[in-house]
């Protein structure tokens, strides 16, 4: 039985460490998805919720479903965080793919040969 609530502290340790790692680290930061593959792994290392609250005696069931649902909300702001990363990073990229056709199409407007200079 404790086995199981010990399970499920490592893992809200895992997501809080990460949400504070991600939370200080910039979108292009490498480490994030470093820290998110090392979360993954962490999280695939401890049993599934059910097979954890199957080992815990009936009169702490409410007990282990609370702290299962604090761990889900965990879950859930870490996801939140890493979908807004995302974002950031896919807006980035489209930004820069944008700047590259804007210059290929005045790179062209000189002919063919002809140099463009668009430094201002």
């Amino acid at each position: 039985m404790i086995e199981s609530f010990e399970a499920l502290a490592r893992m809200r340790t895992v997501l809080r460490d990460g949400l504070a790692l991600l939370d200080g680290a910039e979108h292009d930061d490498p480490q994030v998805s470093v820290t998110l593959a090392r979360i993954a792994a962490a999280l695939d290392a401890e049993d599934d919720p059910a097979t954890l609250r199957a080992k815990v005696a009936d009169q702490d069931h409410d007990r282990f479903d609370d702290e299962l649902e604090d761990l889900i909300r965990l879950n859930a702001i870490l996801a939140a965080a890493a979908s807004a990363d995302r974002d950031r990073l896919v807006d980035r990229l489209k930004t820069v793919r944008e700047s590259r056709r804007d210059l290929a199409y005045y790179g062209g407007a000189g002919g063919e040969g002809a140099r463009c200079d668009v430094s201002g």
